[in-house]
């Protein structure tokens, strides 16, 4: 009886200490084989981002005259890079541009044409201008009672004195203005003038915000009576 029971025990202990054997899941038919698996896109870096200095340019400018002529602006081949001030003051803001802007007159119009002008340049403008600045300098004296008092009562008052020096930069601001600068201007006797710009720095003094900078155009044609201004204005640019 003995020799049935430590039987029936040695069983009941296998059967506790096997581990079920998993049963593996049946392969999927639309899995695609192993052989076939895309490979990892490999990483290229970012894409590097174009060059600051070209810019687009604006719609050509147009003017159609009461006696027929039709006036053309245009600007092209733009560029305004910021660069470092000469001075390496925090308040310029400096650009080095390029451009070329021509200009024609077409059309069958009533009148002689008797040539006119093209002048190219720049408008630089700052959104906050730095006026003026002032250094205040004050000065003052802290009193204090130091406790406790000191043994024997004797003696001078046990109070302190603490000298304090103060330095502040007052700036006053204003609002931001917009300075024209021409580069170029040439009288013509023809219809199709033209001015390049290259390597040309144009820059603004006492900016304390952003600057804004874009190109303009303007071109006269004349006649023995009358004067057709054009205008084209390129780009607005923001540092």
């Amino acid at each position: 009886m003995l020799h049935r029971f430590a039987s029936l025990a040695a069983v009941g202990l296998l059967s506790l200490g096997t581990a079920p054997l998993a049963l593996a899941d049946p392969a999927d038919p639309n899995a695609a084989p192993a052989g076939n698996a895309t490979p990892p896109t490999a990483d290229t870096g970012p894409v590097p981002e174009p060059p600051n200095g070209p810019v687009p340019s604006a719609p050509p400018g147009v003017l159609n005259t009461p006696d027929g002529w039709v006036l053309n602006v245009v600007g092209k081949d733009e560029s305004m890079a910021a660069v470092a001030s000469l001075t390496n003051s925090p308040w310029s803001r400096e650009y080095l541009v390029d451009g070329t802007f021509a200009g024609s007159i077409t059309g069958k119009g009533s009148t002689k044409l008797g040539g006119g002008s093209l002048e190219a340049g720049y408008q630089i403008g700052c959104g906050i201008i730095q006026d003026d600045i002032e250094s205040i300098t004050g000065a003052s004296i802290t009193g204090g009672l130091r406790i406790p008092y000191p043994a024997g009562g004797t003696g001078l008052f046990p109070v302190t004195l603490a000298p304090q020096l103060t330095q502040q930069i007052k700036i006053d601001l204003k609002p931001g203005t917009v300075n024209i600068v021409p580069v170029g201007k040439k009288s013509f006797k023809g219809t199709d003038p033209r001015i390049s710009i290259t390597g040309f720095r144009i820059k603004i003094d006492g900016c304390a915000g952003q600057s804004f900078i874009r190109s303009y155009a303007t071109m006269t044609s004349s006649t023995d009576n009358t004067d057709d201004v054009v205008t084209y204005l390129g780009v607005t640019k923001v540092v």
